[in-house]
């Protein structure tokens, strides 16, 4: 008896054992396909908005990574090379994170003679305001170097004003835009003022010499006689900086170009990546240095890049590239300068007046863009169970509804957000 007893209690033993066993594996399996079924209820409700909006088509590409979860939650001819429009402007913004840091100030220089002032007040020869790529420089920022000289106790210039803008290339625009393109960008040049906009609303032909002329004009309004107009010239080797001015950090210039979406801002800063470290003031070499950024970023490929604002019809991204972007900008310390440089759904920059009154408004940090063929939409969105979420949505399309294009984007944006992968 008490061998059959012994037994029986071994078989309640393992019955118990045998039943945890089973419940183990269940939640195992559970566990498993948890992701896969929240990347399907999130790809099943993109798919269905797409689709309602007639854009599921083959000109459509959609990429969503889970970046708590760290898992791709749906994909869309995801590897497809798109015009990517201002899209561009997220590869420029990191490359010049990466390369500059977010505390980066632009500057622009005044330089005189060796001599310098005499017992009257006399400067004999010319001062050179010298241009470092500084997108934001205003007519106002000039006022420093006024200041400057009139400390000096300078009362008179026998020279003139000399404009060196060699910091970049002569080119004004992008090599390869089409013609109407430079409607959307004012002349690019190292040394340039108010986005090279005249004051009565026109671009001006020659930035550097309009800014010379600016700086002659102040400096004789406040008392300071300059003998001869405004030229362009170099700064002699041997010359004396008298003054400096500087922008705002790279953190303001990068919320600027982002939020608005400008595309001057987008291309001085790339033409200023390829002078600081691709060798030359160019596009080109911006561009190159653009490319290696994105590389060290382990976005190996999915992109060509061709300028810093996506006004080429020759640049190409794919969705996947700007999601692994977006992903490579998140784990880097510099985060928040990126993130913030974004607009907000709802509130400010290209987004504001869009998905408003939605889980996604003051939730959606994104970047648009726009061109005749492409409407795109890009960036960081919190889930309703608080994972961030990073998506890239590119429609391209001879005749694409911009309208119908951004109801799309929008209600893709507006499902992310109320989703809880």
């Amino acid at each position: 008896m008490r061998a059959r007893r012994s037994r029986e209690i071994g078989d309640d033993r393992r019955i118990p054992s045998r039943a945890l066993a089973a419940v183990a594996g269940l939640l195992l399996a559970v566990l498993l396909l948890a992701p896969a079924a929240a990347s399907a209820s999130v790809g099943a409700q993109v798919t269905s908005i797409l689709s309602r909006q007639g854009l599921a088509g083959s000109g459509t590409s959609v990429g969503v990574y889970d970046l708590t979860g760290k898992q791709p939650l749906y994909g869309l001819r995801r590897d497809a090379l798109r015009l990517p429009a201002s899209n561009e402007k997220l590869v420029t913004a990191a490359a010049a994170l990466v390369d500059w840091s977010a505390a980066h100030r632009f500057g622009t220089e005044l330089y005189g003679p060796v001599t310098g002032p005499d017992a009257a007040g006399v400067l004999d020869g010319d001062v050179y305001l010298k241009g470092l790529g500084d997108p934001s420089l205003r007519t106002a920022g000039l006022g420093v170097f006024v200041a400057k000289l009139q400390s000096f106790g300078i009362t008179k210039i026998t020279g003139r004003v000399l404009a060196d803008d060699g910091y970049f290339d002569a080119l004004r625009t992008v090599p390869g835009w089409r013609p109407g393109m430079v409607l959307y960008c004012g002349p690019l040049s190292a040394l340039t003022l108010d986005e090279g906009y005249s004051p009565g609303g026109r671009y001006v032909a020659d930035p550097a010499l309009w800014a010379a002329g600016k700086l002659t004009a102040l400096l004789r309004a406040a008392g300071i006689k300059v003998v001869h107009a405004a030229a362009r010239g170099v700064v002699p080797t041997d010359a004396t900086r008298l003054g400096a001015e500087s922008s705002a950090t790279l953190t303001h210039i990068l919320a600027r170009m982002n939020k608005e979406s400008d595309d001057f801002y987008a291309e001085e800063l790339l033409k200023g990546l390829g002078a600081s470290f691709g060798g030359s003031g160019t596009t080109a070499a911006g561009a190159t240095v653009a490319v290696q950024n994105l590389k060290a970023l382990g976005v190996a490929d999915g992109f060509r890049i061709r300028d810093g604002s996506g006004l080429s019809y020759h640049d190409k991204l794919s969705a996947h590239a700007i999601v692994r972007l977006l992903e490579a900008m998140s784990r880097r310390a510099d985060f928040a300068t990126y993130w913030g440089s974004l607009s907000v759904a709802g509130r400010d920059g290209t987004l504001a007046g869009r998905m408003k009154g939605t889980l996604a408004a003051g939730n959606v940090h994104g970047k648009t863009g726009t061109l005749a063929a492409a409407s795109c939409l890009s960036g960081y969105v919190t889930s309703a169970n608080g994972h961030l979420l990073a998506f890239s949505i590119l429609m391209n399309g001879r005749g694409l509804s911009q309208t119908r294009a951004h109801d799309a984007q929008d209600k893709v944006a507006e499902a992310l957000a109320a989703s809880s992968p």
